[in-house]
């Protein structure tokens, strides 16, 4: 609904590189109905003010002539982020023209991770129709400060990926690694897998699992070989690779005394600090996750320190949540939270994705949570789907032939990066059963490329490549493709996976490199 005349605002619109976008500052414009402004361009309001209201609204501008999806970014701060979940805010684009509001959510206190008036940043994704007057509000319900310092809509741009995405740019082949087993084992030919390739301070470091570097204890016996996590580091893409350090060790309790392993490392540049997330398990026979930390920029500095809290978080723990309720796209007997990765941090949150497995009715999902400090997780809020982000769903169409008995049970291990305003998704997907089914010919196991302006998209929202799957191995071999990951050095991106030819005990790590070309998907994956 139109508030107010139009009255005269303070409004630049211009033209970046990547398309049109448009600034106003609320502190210079005349439409609010409650708080007073704050150092000149923001707007500020506070508990003694009316509270249900409209902190701010307009401009009704009709500069936004683009119907490509767009996004707007309020920033704003509060002065108190802990306490109560209940809605301070709401944000909402509106077309006034026709009174209807396009697209909103709502804001708690605890959905901020910074305190002291912070500006942090909530983004709404929308599409419009040229020559409407769109308002672009937030509205305060109540209790506490808060302070509007300015808006931001810009067009959505696909960044460097968005080639590869619509198959316009091509994969160049840049190193093929093996990582020898410690003390020649041959019991562990295929076991020591990599799980991520990290790039900082123009070095490559692979985080992997290293199994059989000491006799396995009796009490792991069945469960798994007595694993650890070590990192080696490149400078060349990965073409050699230093001698491997220790990051994460198996502890001395019966939830991790056997293993850690399967996880995801995240350099954090606020604090300087390293954060290893893993999978751990002990003669408890039940998966958990454990977090580890180091400080200093150098992984291979030492040994990372377990959280006094491990596990962080108990099998089934955040799956029991995220699948609670109606409409959800998982399972209440979802469990497993495991092959965990550290997306991003924003807002001072860490968002993690994992995945979930669901035995008995044999189905599979990655969810996704949020945590300040790896000990306390939110599984819903602002940014966040309260639901999976693939499943079933997801892949059941793509142009494979999958097993009819159980068509795509869902997904497994994903990796996610940031090119652009989107986030690109690489999962893996298998038919039959989320084990590894190591028998030529009797399980597919593919990869697929999925992606979303926003890690609050749900399962069957995520827009996905015209041809899923992206990858897949010359030789249908159940996890023949394992540990994926696409991630950035600089402006370039990579895609890295493990290659297992079971046929010959025969393990290898692939990376390879968008460059400009075509791309016909899927890939076919060929084995050394």
């Amino acid at each position: 609904m139109r508030l107010n005349s139009i009255l005269l605002f303070i409004v630049i619109l211009f033209y970046c590189t990547h398309g049109l976008q448009l600034e106003f500052y609320p502190g210079a414009e005349s439409f609010h109905q409650t708080g007073s402004q704050f150092n000149g361009t923001a707007w500020s309001v506070t508990s003694q003010d009316p509270s249900e209201r409209y902190l701010t609204y307009g401009p009704y501008t009709v500069a936004w002539n683009t119907t490509v999806p767009s996004r707007v970014d309020f920033y704003i701060g509060t002065d108190d982020n802990l306490g109560d979940p209940w809605n301070v805010l709401t944000v909402d684009v509106n077309d006034a023209t026709m009174d209807h509001i396009i697209t909103s959510r709502n804001i708690s206190r605890l959905d901020f991770g910074y305190r002291n008036i912070q500006p942090q940043i909530f983004s709404l994704y929308f599409n419009s129709t040229i020559g409407r007057q769109l308002e672009f509000r937030v509205f305060y319900h109540c209790c506490g400060q808060f302070v509007h310092y300015k808006t931001v809509v810009s067009q959505l741009d696909g960044g460097p990926l968005a080639d590869f995405f619509a198959g316009q740019a091509g994969l160049e082949l840049v190193s093929s690694s093996v990582f020898p087993t410690p003390h020649g084992d041959p019991s562990s030919t295929m076991w020591n897998v990599g799980t991520y390739v990290k790039p900082i301070d123009g070095r490559w470091y692979v985080f992997y699992r290293e199994g059989f570097y000491a006799p396995t204890p009796d009490f792991c016996n069945g469960i798994v070989p007595l694993t650890r996590i070590a990192v080696r580091n490149s400078t060349d893409y990965g073409k050699t690779w230093s001698e491997p350090a220790p990051v994460a060790l198996p502890g001395n309790s019966t939830f991790d005394n056997c293993a850690a392993l399967d996880g995801a490392p995240f350099y954090d540049n606020d604090t300087d600090t390293w954060h290893y997330l893993a999978q751990c398990i002990g003669n408890n026979r039940r998966w958990s996750l454990c977090h580890y930390s180091r400080p200093g920029s150098n992984p291979m500095a030492g040994i990372f320190t377990p959280n006094p809290k491990n596990p962080v978080v108990q099998g089934g723990q955040l799956w029991s949540r995220i699948c609670s309720g109606t409409g959800k796209h998982c399972t209440l007997t979802m469990y497993d939270e495991g092959t965990p990765e550290i997306v991003q941090k924003l807002n001072g949150w860490f968002y993690i994705t994992f995945h979930g497995w669901d035995a008995p009715n044999n189905r599979a999902a990655r969810g996704i949570a949020r945590t300040r400090d790896f000990v306390i997780y939110d599984v819903a809020g602002y940014d966040l789907p309260d639901d999976a982000i693939f499943s079933p769903l997801d892949c059941n169409d793509w142009n494979i032939t999958w097993n009819p008995k159980s068509l795509c049970v869902g997904g497994g291990e994903g990796s996610m990066v940031r090119s652009g305003d989107y986030f690109y998704h690489l999962i893996e997907a298998p038919d039959g059963t989320l084990n590894c089914d190591t028998t030529l010919g009797e399980q597919n196991w593919v990869l697929g490329f999925l992606r979303s302006p926003t890690l609050a998209a749900r399962s069957g929202e995520w827009e996905q490549i015209h041809y899923n799957p992206a990858f897949k191995p010359e030789k249908k071999y159940g996890c023949g493709l394992q540990y994926h990951r696409v991630f950035r050095d600089g402006n370039d991106y990579f895609f890295s996976m493990f290659v297992l030819d079971f046929g010959v005990n025969n393990l290898t790590m692939k990376i390879w490199k968008v460059v400009p070309g075509k791309t016909s998907f899927p890939v076919i994956v060929s084995f050394p």
